[in-house]
């Protein structure tokens, strides 16, 4: 074998390798203030702006009136088919309805759809909208500071709304007002009444003394009196509780099983379920539990807490990918939304056969049924939506540029019984010729011997090779052209020109999740779109400092096994027996040793807690570059948080001459913009 390859039996020898690599050194929390968010609208349209006029040495409203044109263009050729950037095209069933962001919960109460709209709302509270179902409207919008994907109807009448990181449960009355608020000790998650005097509520994560949090838990609360009168531990990221027959049933995600507890919450068993449990339904005796990552259910009997069948819900000739994110039942049928698809699965109850699909929206999160109608929420919506639909944003403290997650504007589809069984046969069909998926055995065997694998993050096609020449590009939206990105280009002209990359992830962690698995996971989703809300302040941030569990924000997400994919591309290159060798998406090779060390000794060992505590502590991308690069510019970090300031950093030959001689961004790929 080629000295030059890394072997694919990696040991754990090796592995504790990189975790000798240097790390970026981290400026004050002062310096921090002063710095830009690169995630932050503000930030980022700013840096855009600065960008343009720097690299076109024009205004950057010049480009407004162009951009405008193009949209309307656009806009005109618009079908009732949508297609979305991935790719796949949607033509949803029934009546849509728009609510807020990235909505994942969805319950009936007073004879109205309770929408948790969970997505990003940087400066604002989270929303809950309140749909009517008989008119198709949103009636009413309620305000709260933080959200978890659960609601619940008390057995005392009223509703029971997760705050999350606010470690609170909100109650809300029948006029829909929020009558009352509980504080507890957790993040919470799920919920779940038990009789009129108790509530279950699930802690994705639990206090600790010394602040910060840990793995999760389970409590019970009197929203009479507002106390907690008893929690026990419940293993690491649980997340849908359950009531049934006098038992509670927590989905773990950390740990792929479902807890049983009695009522006083001592655990009585744990189940093993598929991948990455996490919503489920009920049905009599009878829980189903949605594996995320397994593409599947698991029947549970609670009469015996035990998984009595499996049943799959893959794409004939793939192993996973449709993202199953919930279920409902109804007399005859049982329901489950395949978020990666757009779709809904409609199985018969009895023999637990698909018997069609129905045609949903972007990213569909949740499914209520009864006999007249099917209600299906769909986090991204119907269609896909440009930024400043106006333009680029003009200058001033009154512009208002869109982010790219605030473009994830929720949807909620009504669609009627009788319709969905009319229309199995011909909805089905819509369904199989919307993904650009292929059956891999009616294809060719492609004449490429070597495959050069090269991720760039933050910039677009137009902005680096709209002036190629080729492909799908607009030169009038490139900034760094020919002449700054030579390689990018030499790259592009003497090799494939991809042009289209049919982008799945809309931010950072989803497009490392994506461009190294072609998955991101439910969870990952929701979760990563709350990160980037910034909803943090130094006492509720469970990511300040290093530490086991780490609920939401900083890298690497890949790592935790509630986050992970199923598999990885280096995963299925070991399985073909192909060398390969990887350089700077260091932090999901740690997937592998992390696994490594939870199997060995356990979540809770002090191996598996340090190593998680110490790669949680490293931003560097791990190669000897990378390092080699922060050691070198490390020092002057502090002069360069302004512009002003880093153009004089960048005339001083005691840091240029260094830098130019470290690294000449006509040579490296890496380094050019």
């Amino acid at each position: 074998m080629n000295g030059q390859m890394i072997s694919r039996h990696r040991s754990l020898a090796n592995i504790s390798i990189l975790l000798l690599l240097s790390f970026f050194t981290f400026p004050s929390s002062a310096q921090e203030s002063r710095s830009r968010r690169v995630d932050d609208p503000d930030d980022q349209e700013d840096l855009n702006r600065e960008l343009w006029e720097f690299a076109k040495h024009t205004p950057y409203d010049s480009i407004l009136s162009y951009v405008a044109e193009a949209q309307r263009r656009s806009k005109a050729n618009e079908s009732a088919e949508v297609e979305l950037p991935n790719g796949w095209r949607i033509a949803p069933a029934g009546t849509q309805v728009e609510v807020g962001r990235l909505p994942y919960e969805m319950v009936q109460f007073q004879g109205k759809l309770v929408v948790l709209d969970t997505g990003y709302y940087y400066q604002e509270p989270q929303a809950v909208s309140i749909v009517d179902p008989q008119t198709a409207q949103v009636i009413k919008t309620i305000r709260l500071n933080s959200l978890f994907p659960s609601a619940a109807v008390g057995a005392d009448g009223d509703l029971y709304i997760s705050g999350g990181f606010d470690e609170k449960i909100y109650r809300v009355d029948k006029n829909f007002e929020v009558v009352r608020e509980y504080k507890v000790g957790g993040f919470v998650g799920g919920l779940a009444p038990i009789d009129s005097q108790h509530l279950a509520v699930g802690y994705m994560a639990t206090k600790k003394p010394g602040g910060g949090f840990v793995g999760g838990g389970l409590a019970v609360l009197n929203p009479a009196s507002g106390k907690i009168e008893r929690e026990t531990k419940a293993g690491y990221y649980p997340y849908a509780v359950r009531y049934i027959s006098g038992k509670l049933f927590v989905t773990v995600l950390g740990e792929d099983k479902v807890f049983v507890f009695d009522r006083e919450l001592k655990l009585i068993k744990t189940i093993s379920v598929g991948r990455t449990p996490q919503e489920s339904c009920r049905d009599g005796r009878r829980l189903y539990v949605v594996n995320t990552g397994a593409d599947s259910l698991s029947v549970v009997d609670t009469q015996n807490d035990r998984v009595t069948s499996t049943i799959s819900l893959a794409e004939k000739g793939y192993r996973f990918g449709v993202a199953p994110t919930s279920c409902a039942v109804d007399e005859k049928h049982l329901y489950v939304t395949l978020g990666n698809i757009n779709a809904v699965a409609v199985f018969d109850r009895k023999t637990n056969k698909r018997l069609s699909l129905i045609p949903a929206g972007w990213y569909p999160t949740k499914v209520l049924a009864n006999e007249q109608q099917l209600f299906v929420l769909n986090a991204k919506g119907v269609r896909p939506r440009h930024p400043n639909p106006k333009g680029p944003a003009g200058a001033g403290p009154s512009r208002t540029g869109d982010y790219v997650l605030t473009l994830l504007t929720g949807t909620v589809s009504i669609v009627e019984q009788k319709d969905a069984q009319k229309n199995q046969r011909a909805w089905t069909e819509t369904v199989n010729r919307s993904g650009p998926l292929f059956d891999s055995k009616a294809g060719f065997k492609l004449p490429i011997k070597y495959i050069f694998y090269i991720i760039k993050e933050n910039r677009t096609y137009d902005q680096v090779l709209g002036d190629l020449g080729r492909g799908n590009g607009d030169s009038k939206l490139t900034i760094f052209g020919r002449s700054v990105t030579p390689v990018h280009h030499q790259l592009a002209d003497e090799f494939v020109t991809l042009d289209n990359f049919f982008c799945n992830g809309e931010i950072s962690v989803l497009g490392h999740s994506f461009t190294t698995s072609g998955y991101a996971s439910p969870f990952i989703e929701w979760l990563g779109n709350l990160t980037y809300s910034n909803r943090w302040n130094a006492k509720n941030n469970p990511c300040a400092t290093p530490k086991v569990t780490c609920v939401g924000g900083g890298y690497p997400f890949g790592m935790v096994p509630a986050t992970a994919s199923p598999a990885y591309l280096w995963d299925r290159l070991d399985e073909k027996g192909v060398d390969y060798r990887i350089y700077g998406e260091n932090y999901f090779l740690f997937t592998r040793a992390y696994k490594i060390f939870t199997e060995l000794y356990g979540v809770e060992g002090e191996l598996s807690k340090k190593f998680y505590a110490k790669v949680i502590d490293v931003a560097a991308s791990g190669d000897d570059r990378g390092t080699e690069f922060n050691q070198l510019a490390g020092p002057y970090a502090a002069q360069a948080y302004t512009r002003d300031g880093a153009y004089k950093l960048l005339g001083d030959p005691g840091f240029a001459q260094p830098t130019i001689t470290f690294s000449d961004w006509r040579l490296h790929l890496c380094d050019s913009p």
